[in-house]
Formats: structure tokens, C-alpha cells, sequence
């Protein structure tokens, strides 16, 4: 495989050496992620074809090498089998249902998606992604012996799009581009129309595409649109600058999901991948994209701190640079600073006048030096040709590419700003230089967006750490906004690290459960969100014939299904109440007359300053809904003791019997519990029942007409929703009955005392 470092051929040399291939690599300039891919793959790197004794039959190469090349004239020598990248993978795929995913631009994240989304929803296929998740841990090739499904990025620049013919072909967009192998518009356009007349079985485009939506008419597949009115209905509700609420619909079961993307050009390819996994899997899984994590160079952020984000794209069109200029335009409102390096001399010539107008959304834009990826320069087709008219306060261009830090950093002085890198030939060198020159310059003590800087390299690979994480989805009542930073521990040494960067930063810490008995305010949370994912802290081990050990991250429905099982009595209480473990022993959940505490026999948990500590029961001042010695604390484990032993079945009967109680006596609607504490010899719901108040509503929040301490969310509920109805509750109760009712829920963002 020649040019094994490049996002096309290192892929596919993956692919080929699962599915049994004997696969050796060259490349002029190895090195970076690429190269630890293809090492985790078990493929060597060398400098010649021949090594040894072994000898290839076959070699393929991406189309940056032309004739001439050294390594080319050896294959020729050798009288191997000399094929291009495209050709291999299309001569791999004619035996398989390909879903080919094509188009001008977004195709690999698109591709991405498609195979986080089938992932998600159980299917079994293999696939060929043209770039790099931006998790280092997942491959970006796999094949399959098991299913005939092949998932994989089908490139139109150099004329191989023309060897697939697949089972479903995904098209997210088509605009005119490489003129060096196109000569026209309509040769272009050729090619895509006798893609679309060999595909088998299903064609998907956006909706309202009238380039695409004409180029499908007469096909023998089925075509249908993606987006908001299409056959494949998606309707965004509401948007951060890190995730978006959508309803889909149509073809898709009808209902609502939070996808982790921003913005409505990865809104569509989102939509794509949904439509796939509906059409290969017969289904969308519950969080069809739960586990994306984005790929490489596609708005990677390289380095951020207050008052600076340094982040890399691959955009290398008018449109994507326009697209992710809009982006980062709609969620910045300081300084937007581009360096730009235009990718071919045919291209650039081509667009010169394109490129201009994309880039001058930005503040500053510092043009590079043509990256020629083997074109000859062309008349026309420099970067000074980007720059004619251009306003020369607003556009530089720099020859020596060593003068572009002190550039950067003359532009980023006393501002706050964004620096995108963007551009898909080398560029990425530069980006990473300067965002290491940004990681070794000293910054103010104790600031919160340093907080990455310094846990990052204490953190294992299994960690999870976010920005901006919304915690809507994560609480009961599917309110609230965004927590500053949100980690998922993979052990207790990450644990320990991100508790002692938070303090070092001054950043307060909250651990978070299943997100009940928890309202979440709207403007969020400034601090870190520690959450102790099932994965990684969700195992019940049996101690002895009465004793449980479990997870602080086990959900209690979990324990009290593994308890029923084992025939251990005494938990059945807790079935219903939607937590974890360690949430519930930080409120000492406890429902009909019985609370967690009194099954507690011991509590493993790490406090604020970083040591784990371990107590028996009677080290905790557990009361009513609380135990202070817990809070703030990350509770790691605990040691719990059975009431006795009895037959599983009645234990079981004795869970759906409080199941079925709770069923007649609670609303079904999106809730955090309780609202209020019981007073002294009185219920907190009686009093406000008593006040008339049972279904009171204030916008999308509801007192409950079942139990009236519930204040629901009937679906469009806003924090501020509830926090109105709980104030009026509140006043109306004091008012009439004399009594001030106290939360009982936690809320985030803000104090009580605050709010009230």
C-alpha cells in the first residue's frame, strides 16, 4: 500500500489485513496517528517493495502517486498488479451490499455516523472510513466474515467512483470540484447520475437538493430525502454550540432524540446515518449517536483556555469553509481568526474568487502557500490570487511559514478569539505547533478553562472528558443547561486526578447519579460534572451469603434484580426509584418506610482533596434524605447486607407489588421525585392539595394531579418553568397553611437560598 499514511490508503490497508490480507506499507512521510493505526494493525512500514524474501503481488497506491514515482517503477519492475486506492476498494466491495457514501463534502463524517449509528442499533457489517475516528481507540477499518454489509466512503476526485455499484448509496451533497479531472460541470454530474443508475436498492439524498433530485430521476432505485419536510422527517428543536434537539419522523417511528452535533450541515449527516441504520438494521437504536466522538481534523480543538480556542478542520471547499465559518461565527462572539492553506493549484484557481468571499466572515485570514499534492503550478492558481480585492487589513499572506507564530500571536493579543486551522494538505503541522506553543505559554492560576491542561495527561484512554456537556438528557426531569466539563472516570486514579485539577482550579465539583431529586437551572453548571458510568463502576459481586459488594455507578434497579435472583431479601424497596447506588446513599433514598442506609454496612468513597476512604455504617449521620458526610464526596463502592434470604419468586412478588403501588400513586411523567421535604407529623403533598393546587401549571411544568408533591414536565418544561410553579407552590402553601415547605430535590447551578 503506497501512501499508507494518507487518510484513504491507511484504512483500507486496515481493512485488508483483517479480512486475512498479508499487508505492508510505504510512505514518503510516515509518521502521527496514522502510523500507530496500522502498528496496532500488525502492518509494517518499509522503504522498498521488497524486504527479505517477501515480495508483493499486489501494489495499490493512492492517486497522488503518478507514474515515475520510485516505488511505482519498482511495481512496474516487479510486474506486480498495480491498482489505485478506489479501484481496490471497489473490486473489494463488488461482493458485498455496499452503502457507498459519496458527495462533495462531509462524506467522512457522514461515514462516521453511518457506522456509530448501525453500531449502536446491533448490526453486524464491516467498513472503510476515509479519515480517523477522533478516538484513538477505534479503528477505522474493520471487516466481517459474519454479514455481507459494507459501509465505506466512495471518492469521486480521480474518476474510480466509476468501478461501485452499491446496495444503497448515500449522496450528502454534490457542488463542482476537481477541475483537474473534471473537465466540465456536467462531466461531474455524469459520473454521479451512472452511480446512481447501478445502485440496487436505495439512494438517500437531502431533501430539497435540486441538483441531486434530478440527477435520481429514472432510477431504478428507490430515492428517498433526508431532512426537514423529506420522506426521512428531521426537525431541529433546539440547539447548543455542542448537541441539538430533534424530532424525526416519516419513515422514522416518530418521537424525539438529543443528537451530540451542532450545527445543520452535521444535523443532515446525522440524519443520513439515522436512515441508514433504519434501512440495514430495521431499526434506531435508543441513542443512536450516543457514542460519537467526531473524527479527526473535522473542528478539532487542539487547545482552549479563556480568552482562546485553537481548533484544525479539513474543509478544503467554498462550501465547507463557509459552513464551518458560519458555525464558528453562530457560536463565538469574539475574534475569529483563520489561517488558510488552499489545496491544489487547479482548485485554488478555480475558486480563487469562492474562496474570498468564504473566508471573509473571519477577522483576520493569514493565507498560506498552495499545498500541490503533485500539481505543477498553475497561472491563476496561487494563493496571491485568493487575495486580489481583498481588503489588505482583513487578508495576509505569508511565504515563510516560520513567521506565522508570531503572527498568530500579534492577532490574538488582548482579544478573545478563535484560530481555526483549515485546510486539507499539511497545514495540520502548523496547527499542531501552535497549539503546543499555546500549551507551554504560562496562563492565569486557578482558571477554569485550564482545567484540561492539567488533568488531560493524568487521564487513562478510557476516560470520558467533555466541554459544555448538556445535562438535560441526564436528569429525570429533562430540564437544565450545559455543566462547564463532564468526565466519566474509568478508575479511581482518574478519580483522584480530576479532583485534584478541580481544586486547583478553583472548580467545583458535583457527582452525578441518574439525575433524580435534581433540578438543573437553566443557565448550568460552572463547574465539573464527575458521573460513574454503569461500564466502568456497575458490578454487584456477592461477598458472602448475605453481603453485596457494588458499584457506585449500579443502577438500582440492577442490584434489586441481581438481589431477587440471588434470593436476597430487603432491597425490594428500591425497585422503582430511579437511581444509582452512589446517588441514593448522598440522599438516602427510601421509599415505603425503608431507606438505603439500613441495608449500609460499609461505604468506600473519595473525598474533594483526593483521598479514598472507607467507614462502617455507624460513621454516617444518615437522615432524612440526606448524609452529610457524603456530600460533594465521589461514593466509589459500598458494602450492602441483606435482611435475610428468601425464595427469588417472592421476592419478586414483593417488588411488583410496590411496583404496581407506585404505578397507582405516581405520575408516569418526566419528574425528579418528590419536590418537597415532609414536614414534622405532616405530608408536604397533603398541604398542597389541600391549597388547591393539584394541576396547577406554569408553561410546560404541571403540579401532578396524582400526587401533588410531583411537578411533571409535560414536555416543554424549562427549568424556569419549574422553578416559578415551585415558588408559587411554595408562597400559596405558606400563605394559606402556615408552613414553609423546604426542597427536597438538589439544585445545581444555583442555591436554594438563590432561587427561592
Amino acid at each position: 500500500m503506497l501512501g499508507a499514511g494518507g487518510m484513504g490508503v491507511g484504512p483500507l490497508a486496515i481493512y485488508l489485513k483483517s479480512e486475512g490480507w498479508d499487508v505492508r506499507g510505504c510512505d514518503d512521510a510516515m509518521g502521527g496517528p496514522m502510523a500507530a493505526q496500522l502498528a496496532t494493525a500488525g502492518i509494517p512500514l518499509q522503504a522498498s517493495l521488497e524486504t527479505g524474501n517477501w515480495t508483493p503481488q499486489l501494489v495499490a497506491h493512492t492517486s497522488a502517486i503518478k507514474t515515475g514515482h520510485p516505488l511505482r517503477e519498482q511495481a512496474v519492475k516487479a510486474n506486480c498488479r498495480i491498482m489505485r486506492r478506489g479501484e481496490l476498494l471497489a473490486e473489494q466491495a463488488s461482493g458485498r451490499r455496499l452503502v457507498a457514501i459519496c458527495g462533495s463534502h462531509g462524506k467522512t463524517t457522514t461515514c462516521g455516523m453511518v457506522i456509530t449509528a448501525l453500531t449502536a442499533a446491533g448490526a453486524d457489517f464491516g467498513y472503510v472510513l476515509g479519515g480517523l475516528f477522533r478516538d484513538p481507540s477505534l479503528a477505522p477499518a474493520r471487516a466481517t466474515t459474519s454479514s455481507d454489509w459494507l459501509v465505506a466512503e466512495v471518492d469521486e476526485s480521480d474518476g474510480t467512483i466509476g468501478g461501485f455499484s452499491p446496495e444503497v448509496t448515500v449522496a450528502v451533497n454534490l457542488d463542482w470540484d476537481h477541475p483537474d479531472y473534471y473537465r466540465t460541470e456536467a462531466d461531474l454530474e455524469r459520473v454521479f447520475a451512472e452511480l446512481f443508475q447501478r445502485t440496487r436498492s436505495l439512494i438517500l439524498i437531502p431533501h430539497g437538493n435540486a441538483r441531486l433530485h434530478r440527477l435520481t430521476q429514472g432510477v431504478t432505485a428507490r430515492v428517498l430525502t433526508v431532512g426537514e419536510g423529506g420522506d426521512f422527517d428531521l426537525r431541529v428543536v433546539a440547539a447548543t454550540h455542542g448537541s441539538s434537539d430533534v424530532e424525526v419522523g416519516g419513515l422514522w417511528a416518530k418521537g424525539k432524540l438529543t443528537l451530540p452535533v451542532a450545527g445543520s450541515f452535521n444535523r443532515m449527516n446525522a440524519g443520513f446515518a439515522l436512515a441508514v441504520a433504519q434501512h440495514v438494521a430495521g431499526q434506531v437504536g435508543a441513542a443512536p449517536l450516543g457514542a460519537w466522538t467526531g473524527i479527526r481534523r473535522r473542528q478539532d480543538t487542539l487547545f482552549e483556555r479563556p480568552g482562546l480556542r485553537v481548533l484544525a478542520d479539513y474543509a478544503h471547499h467554498p462550501t465547507e469553509i463557509a459552513a464551518l465559518l458560519g458555525l464558528l461565527r453562530e457560536t463565538h462572539l469574539g475574534k475569529l481568526i483563520v489561517v488558510f492553506q488552499p489545496h491544489r493549484h487547479t482548485r485554488t484557481r478555480q475558486y480563487a474568487t469562492a474562496f474570498r468571499e468564504a473566508l471573509s466572515v473571519a477577522d483576520t485570514v493569514i493565507v498560506l502557500p498552495v499545498y500541490a499534492a503533485g500539481e505543477a503550478p498553475l497561472e491563476g492558481g496561487s494563493s496571491e490570487s485568493i487575495l486580489l480585492g481583498a481588503g489588505v487589513d482583513k487578508f495576509q499572506l505569508v511565504q515563510n511559514r516560520t513567521e506565522l507564530p508570531r503572527m498568530l500571536q500579534t492577532c490574538i493579543k488582548d482579544s478573545d478569539a478563535v484560530v481555526a486551522f483549515v485546510g486539507a494538505g499539511d497545514i495540520e503541522k502548523d496547527a499542531t505547533s501552535f497549539a503546543r506553543d499555546c500549551w507551554r505559554a504560562p496562563v492565569a492560576p486557578h482558571a477554569p478553562a485550564d482545567f484540561a491542561n492539567r488533568v488531560t495527561p493524568f487521564l487513562s484512554s478510557l476516560t470520558v472528558l467533555r466541554r459544555h456537556e448538556p445535562l438535560a438528557r441526564r436528569v429525570t426531569w429533562g430540564v437544565g443547561g450545559v455543566a462547564e466539563w463532564y468526565a466519566e472516570p474509568a478508575t479511581v486514579e482518574d478519580c483522584v486526578a480530576l479532583l485534584r485539577a478541580a481544586a486547583e482550579c478553583d472548580l467545583p465539583v458535583f457527582t452525578l447519579g441518574r439525575g433524580s431529586n435534581l433540578l438543573v437551572t437553566d443557565d448550568g453548571y460552572a463547574g465539573l460534572v464527575i458521573h460513574l458510568s454503569t461500564e466502568h463502576w456497575g458490578a454487584v459481586r456477592k461477598v458472602d451469603d448475605l453481603r453485596l459488594h457494588v458499584g457506585g455507578g449500579v443502577r438500582l434497579k440492577e442490584l434489586c434484580g441481581f438481589a431477587a435472583r440471588e434470593g436476597l431479601a430487603g432491597f425490594e424497596f428500591l425497585e422503582g426509584i430511579p437511581g444509582t447506588v452512589g446517588g441514593s446513599l448522598r440522599m438516602n433514598a427510601g421509599a415505603m418506610g425503608s431507606w438505603i442506609f439500613d441495608r449500609v454496612e460499609s461505604i468506600e468513597w473519595l473525598g474533594l482533596d483526593g483521598h479514598v476512604r472507607t467507614a462502617k455504617r455507624s460513621a454516617f449521620d444518615a437522615t432524612y434524605r440526606d448524609c452529610p458526610q457524603l456530600h460533594g464526596a465521589v461514593v466509589l463502592s459500598a458494602v450492602l447486607i441483606a435482611e435475610g434470604r428468601d425464595d427469588p419468586s417472592s421476592i419478586r412478588a414483593k417488588m411488583e407489588k410496590m411496583s404496581a403501588q407506585r404505578r397507582a400513586t405516581q405520575p408516569r411523567e418526566a419528574s425528579a421525585g418528590c419536590v418537597f421535604r415532609n414536614p414534622p407529623a405532616d405530608k408536604a403533598g397533603r398541604l398542597i392539595e389541600m391549597s388547591g393546587l393539584k394541576g396547577d401549571i406554569q408553561g410546560g411544568a404541571k403540579v401532578s394531579p396524582i400526587h401533588a408533591n410531583f411537578i411533571v414536565n409535560t414536555g416543554e418544561a424549562t427549568a424556569a418553568d419549574i422553578l416559578l410553579l415551585l415558588r408559587r407552590v411554595r408562597g400559596v402553601v405558606k400563605a394559606e397553611r402556615g408552613i414553609e415547605l423546604e426542597p427536597e430535590i438538589i439544585a445545581l447551578g444555583k442555591e436554594w437560598r438563590d432561587l427561592l
